[in-house]
C-alpha cells in the first residue's frame, strides 16, 4: 500500500490533524469538498496544504487514516464530501447541524466539488479524462482509493463510478463570492484593491475598515474581522499586521496614542481594546487610567465612540485573576460609558461559561504581541458581526431593551481586583 508522501517540517502530525478536523467540524452541516478544506486551513493557519502533500489525492488519503474523520458521497451524485466527529467533539457537530439556515440556503448553490472517481492535480485539473465523457467509466490505475469506517482499502462502488458525472456536474462560487456578503465589488480602477472606498462604508484612504459606517478601533480579534470578513488587506509596509485602526497586539495606551495622531477619525467608531493589556497581565488600576487616557482623547476630538465590552478570553479558562479583572473591567465600561455594546454577554453561557464553539482550537502567534491569542473562529465572527449589527440597529432607533434585559453574569462585588 502507498502512504501518502507529505511534508511534516512545519507541523507536527498531531496538529496537522486537529486543524483538520477543525476545519471539517465546522463544516458539519452540508459536509465539506477537498477544496474548502484547503481553503478554510489557509485561512486558519495561513498556509497551505499542498505544500505538504504532493496532490489532493494523497490528501484525501490521508485523512481518511484519520480517526473520526470520513467522507460519504450519499445523495450528493458521487460527490465526496468529507465529515468529522469524535467524543470530544460530538456537542459540537451537533450543535453546527442545529444552525438555522440562512435565506438563501433553499437556492442552487454551485459547489467546486471532486467525484469519487477523479483525479485532481495541484491546479484543480481534472487528471482523468474518461470521467468526463458521460459513458461507463472503468476506474484508471491512478483512481482514488479511500477506505471504509474499519480502514479497509476500497475502490469506489460501481454506483459511484457508472453515473454519467457530466450529466451531474455543477459547481458553487468561489467562497470569495459565496460567503463573502462584505467583500469590495471588482472594480477595473488602477487604485489598489486595499485603497479601494466602498459607497456603503466610509472612505478607507481616510479612516480604513468600517462596519455599518462605523470605523473600527482593535486588536487582532476586530483585525481578523476586518480581513476576513470584511475583506480588507493589511497595510503595507509594516512589520506588525494592521490595516487602519485595528492592529496587532493594541493597548489602551497605544490605542489613545493612535487617536491623538491620526489624522482622520470619523464621527462614529466602534472600539474593541483591552484584551492585549489582560494578556500582559495589567493591573486593574493601569486598565482604567489607559482606558480614561482614551476616552479623553476621543473628547478631545468631539467624538463619543460606541465601547464593546471585552469578549471571555479563551486560553484563561476558569476563576483565574485575569478572568476575574477582564470581569471587573466590562463593569467599568458599562458603568461609565454612555454608549457600548455588551458583547461578552453573546460569548457567554447562561452560567458564565465561554462558549469554546465561537473560538479557534488552540492559541497562535500575532506579530504585535509576545502572548499567543486565541482569536474568534468563522462561526464567532460571524457571530459577533451579527450582534454589532443588531445593537447598532437598536442604538439608532432608540431601543435599550438588549441592554436591560439581558442579565450580566460574573463577580458580585463592587471591589477591584488588582
Amino acid at each position: 500500500m502507498v502512504q501518502p508522501v507529505y511534508d511534516m517540517d512545519s507541523e507536527s502530525d498531531e496538529e496537522l490533524m486537529n486543524h483538520l478536523r477543525s476545519v471539517i467540524i465546522t463544516r458539519s452541516k452540508d459536509g465539506a469538498t477537498i477544496d474548502e478544506i484547503i481553503e478554510d486551513y489557509l485561512e486558519l493557519t495561513g498556509k497551505h496544504l499542498l505544500d505538504n502533500f504532493s496532490c489532493r489525492n494523497d490528501l484525501m488519503i490521508y485523512l481518511s487514516m484519520i480517526d473520526g474523520i470520513w467522507y460519504s458521497t450519499e445523495g450528493t451524485h458521487s460527490v465526496i464530501l468529507w465529515f468529522c466527529s469524535t467524543p470530544k467533539t460530538k456537542h459540537l457537530v451537533e450543535m453546527i447541524k442545529r444552525q438555522r439556515a440562512s435565506k438563501t440556503a433553499g437556492h442552487y448553490m454551485e459547489r467546486e466539488v471532486v467525484f469519487a472517481n477523479e483525479e485532481i492535480d495541484n491546479y484543480g485539473n481534472n487528471l482523468n479524462p474518461s470521467a468526463e465523457t458521460g459513458c461507463g467509466i472503468k476506474p484508471s490505475a491512478s483512481a482514488v482509493f479511500l477506505t471504509d469506517n474499519n480502514n479497509n482499502w476500497r475502490m469506489p462502488s460501481a454506483a459511484e463510478t457508472r453515473r454519467s458525472t457530466r450529466q451531474f456536474r455543477y459547481h458553487r462560487p468561489q467562497r470569495r463570492v459565496r460567503n463573502r456578503p462584505y467583500a469590495r465589488p471588482e472594480t477595473n480602477s488602477y487604485v489598489p484593491s486595499w485603497r479601494r472606498p466602498r459607497s456603503c462604508e466610509l472612505d478607507y484612504c481616510k479612516y480604513g475598515p468600517s462596519f455599518h459606517q462605523h470605523q473600527l478601533l482593535g486588536d487582532d480579534f476586530f483585525l481578523a474581522i476586518a480581513k476576513w470578513e470584511l475583506k480588507y488587506s493589511f497595510d503595507p509596509g509594516h512589520d506588525i499586521e494592521m490595516c487602519g485602526l485595528c492592529i496587532s497586539g493594541l493597548t489602551l495606551s497605544d490605542a489613545a496614542m493612535r487617536i491623538q495622531v491620526a489624522p482622520y477619525i470619523a464621527g462614529q467608531v466602534l472600539i474593541n481594546v483591552g484584551t492585549v493589556d489582560l494578556l500582559h497581565g495589567r493591573v486593574m488600576i493601569d486598565l482604567i487610567h489607559d482606558f480614561e487616557l482614551l476616552m479623553a482623547r476621543f473628547r478631545d476630538r468631539n467624538v463619543e465612540p460606541i465601547v464593546t465590552t471585552l469578549a471571555p478570553i479563551a486560553n484563561s479558562g476558569g476563576r483565574t485573576i485575569m478572568a476575574e479583572r477582564l470581569l471587573k473591567f466590562n463593569e467599568y465600561i458599562r458603568r461609565t460609558c454612555p454608549r457600548y455594546i455588551d458583547l461578552w454577554k453573546y460569548f457567554v453561557h447562561a452560567d458564565g461559561s465561554c462558549r469554546f464553539e465561537l473560538y479557534q482550537p488552540g492559541p497562535r502567534t500575532v506579530t504585535g504581541s509576545i502572548r499567543p491569542h486565541v482569536l474568534w473562529n468563522k462561526l464567532g465572527r460571524h457571530h459577533l458581526m451579527s450582534v454589532i449589527g443588531h445593537e447598532i440597529a437598536a442604538q439608532l432607533t432608540g431601543s435599550t431593551s438588549a441592554q436591560l434585559l439581558t442579565p450580566h453574569y460574573g463577580l458580585g462585588s463592587v471591589g477591584i481586583v488588582c
